[in-house]
């Protein structure tokens, strides 16, 4: 989901070096297309429903309809996996150019387990600078646009500087100011500790006036923990809302809080600042967070990244990557961004 909110930074880059007659279709998995379905910069969202058991002609025969009305010019990988190469391969006679998503230098950073050498490696060596930035660096060169970060930012005309970007929503009725806590992640590993965001609700309605609201899945049920909370300012939103009433209540948050997932991205996307915390994946990934507001926080340890995604077990008994993040450290540079806004 993030991989798809960071892919709008190239959108919008391409819409204002392109002009208005440029024509964009995005393929992605159908849990995401809500995401792109009514962008203002995205003419057609073919979906393909992986979890229904669709057929891969069957999405190969999405994109030769759209072929036939509207001829397609060029393809961009954005993903650059064997699903998208197969589909290259598809439509081999349509030119094509693939995002270089520097894993080789993200493996090679997970394989390094000491911190003085890794500090040696500046991101910038690496390639591994923000993502929303990295692609537009890699094709400013071919697309002859020496000033493709400017050109986007000017092009969003956002407060925050943002790149990225997402269709506005009806405002999702929740009274108030309000907070929102994002505490789940793609994988186990990359969760902060749920009592740990708990604890950090608690302080956070106590010391402020703020309303708390919690985003998470259908399947997250680990947020029954937040069932302890008492309080009419917290709203414990677990399961409840759509994809694009998700997207609704982050569009309008003072700041959102959450692990390195898609929703810290969303908000971001709509100018929201966001607190990220990184626990065995790595910011010099290129998905930290991007906005003139937005922090992180990442311990330093030997043993991390442990892999390039976040998926891999701790050989640990402890998740210390995660656990050492204390709730006073997030409750304090909470309180930072606040006082910036």
């Amino acid at each position: 989901m993030g991989d798809v909110v960071l892919q709008t930074a190239t959108i919008n880059w391409l819409r204002s070096l392109l002009g208005k007659e440029a024509r964009f279709s995005f393929v992605t998995s159908k849990e995401f297309s809500s995401l792109l379905d009514t962008h203002p910069e995205v003419s057609h969202v073919i979906s393909f429903d992986r979890r229904k058991g669709e057929k891969w002609g069957e999405l190969v025969n999405k994109i030769e309809e759209l072929d036939n009305r509207e001829p397609i010019d060029l393809i961009l990988d954005l993903h650059a996996t064997l699903r998208s190469f197969r589909l290259k391969l598809s439509f081999w006679t349509t030119p094509s150019l693939t995002v270089d998503k520097r894993r080789w230098e993200r493996f090679f950073l997970t394989k390094v387990k000491n911190v003085r050498l890794k500090r040696l490696f500046d991101k910038k060596f690496f390639g591994l600078e923000p993502q929303v930035e990295r692609i537009l660096k890699d094709f400013e060169s071919i697309f002859m646009d020496i000033r493709a970060k400017r050109r986007t930012v000017d092009f969003r005309h956002g407060p925050h500087e943002e790149m990225t970007s997402l269709s506005e929503l009806p405002v999702y009725p929740i009274a108030g100011a309000y907070i929102v806590l994002a505490p789940s992640a793609s994988f186990l590993y990359k969760r902060w500790p749920v009592g740990y965001f708990v604890e950090l609700a608690q302080k956070l309605l106590s010391e402020t006036d703020f309303h708390l609201v919690v985003l998470a899945g259908p399947d997250d049920k680990f947020c029954e923990a937040f069932s302890e909370i008492s309080s009419e300012r917290f709203h414990n939103l677990q399961g409840k809302t759509s994809l694009k009433e998700s997207m609704s209540i982050l569009a309008h948050a003072r700041i959102c809080i959450g692990n390195d997932s898609g929703m810290n991205h969303i908000a971001e996307a709509y100018g929201v600042p966001c607190l990220t915390i990184f626990g065995p994946t790595d910011p010099r990934f290129g998905f930290a967070p991007h906005g003139s507001k937005s922090r992180y926080l990442s311990k330093e340890m030997f043993c991390k990244p442990c892999s390039t995604t976040g998926k891999t077990p701790c050989y640990r008994d402890r998740h210390y990557c995660m656990e050492e993040i204390s709730v006073d450290e997030v409750r304090k540079v909470t309180h930072e961004i606040l006082g910036s806004l």
